[in-house]
């Protein structure tokens, strides 16, 4: 029996816990909340679980062999680090943070102890992304369009840009990994960004609602992904267009797309991402085998890098090249 704990008691968390809740030999034991009274009020959910008010305390109680990190991207503390020191393995969700020093102090102790880990990059495990590989080995690739278009989600750090990042860092990055893993690594970035709409109705809102990001992959492909946050909520288009000598590839998790001028393939998703995710890593938990991870805390430091990179090309406006973040 894999005994899981839960940091966070947010969206992310109930997501995982109800998926755990149907995978065999698996007892969610203990959530930790920002306060006691929310960690004991997610507990009520989960038959025979108990809310704590801070990681310590649910060591102290529990015997856990793995833990899921599900908290907003400026409420990390010092979870990776308490874990490692009790060598407990771990699923982050994304993005890993917005502290870059505090990310790379992180990934340094992982890569020291060969922490297991996973990332919540959940497009990868996606059937759709599979039979994409299979489309771009019939292909060759001219450029690529990537999109994060919605609506400003409401919850209170998002719209904060030291305590989220950003919608680039805190969304976009999954069409941004998502490249990686299809295309290839980031050589540089050139970013712009303006707050369009969304900062004239509330001016606590930092930040931007509309975003352009020009990527040079090391490859050379050129790639181009937009983002905002000013549509109505309920609307919304997120996916990745790939344009080449065959054709038009249009992808979206649930479903995707290759047109040519003499026919259409069209493909509808059959599997859920999210529960094949956490499939592999209870494997790993359970046999030591992680290969079938997509996604470590090592490849999502790469990831998480671009959105650094499209940072600092926003205020000095220049392309920004990721290796300058080499060691």
């Amino acid at each position: 029996m894999i005994r899981v704990g839960f940091i966070g008691t947010g969206g992310f968390t109930k997501h995982h816990a109800d998926i755990l809740q149907g995978i065999e030999n698996v007892k969610i034991v203990g959530f930790v909340g920002s306060s006691q009274e929310k960690a004991e009020h997610f507990a009520e959910r989960y038959y025979e679980t108990t809310g704590y008010q801070n990681l310590e305390s649910m060591l102290a109680y529990e015997r856990l062999d793995a833990v899921y990190i599900c908290v907003p991207p400026m409420a990390h503390e010092n979870y990776e680090e308490i874990l490692m020191e009790h060598n407990i393995p771990f699923l982050v969700e994304k993005p890993l943070g917005v502290d870059e020093d505090k990310v790379r102090q992180v990934r340094k102790k992982v890569i020291e102890k060969n922490h297991l880990t996973a990332v919540g990059y959940h497009f990868r495990y996606a059937d759709t992304v599979k039979r994409f590989q299979e489309m771009l080995k019939e292909s060759d690739v001219g450029t690529v369009l990537g999109k994060w278009m919605g609506s400003m989600p409401g919850v209170y750090w998002w719209k904060n840009q030291a305590q989220s990042g950003g919608q680039f860092n805190e969304q976009t990055t999954h069409i941004v990994d998502l490249i990686r893993f299809l295309f290839g690594e980031v050589k540089s970035v050139y970013a712009q960004e303006s707050n369009a709409v969304t900062a004239k109705k509330d001016p606590s809102i930092t930040v931007g609602d509309v975003g352009l990001f020009t990527l040079t992959l090391e490859n050379g492909l050129l790639v181009q992904i937009s983002n905002t946050s000013v549509l109505p909520g309920g609307s919304g288009d997120v996916g990745i267009e790939a344009y080449t000598d065959q054709g038009i590839i249009e992808w979206q998790m649930g479903h995707i797309e290759k047109k040519t001028p003499v026919k259409l393939e069209k493909y509808i998703a059959r599997q859920n991402p999210y529960k094949r995710e956490n499939e592999a890593f209870l494997h790993a938990v359970k046999t030591g085998d992680r290969s079938k991870i997509l996604s470590d805390y090592e490849d999502g430091w790469h990831s998480f890098k671009v959105a650094l990179a499209a940072q600092k090309s926003i205020r000095e406006n220049r392309v920004i090249n990721l290796s300058e973040w080499d060691e």
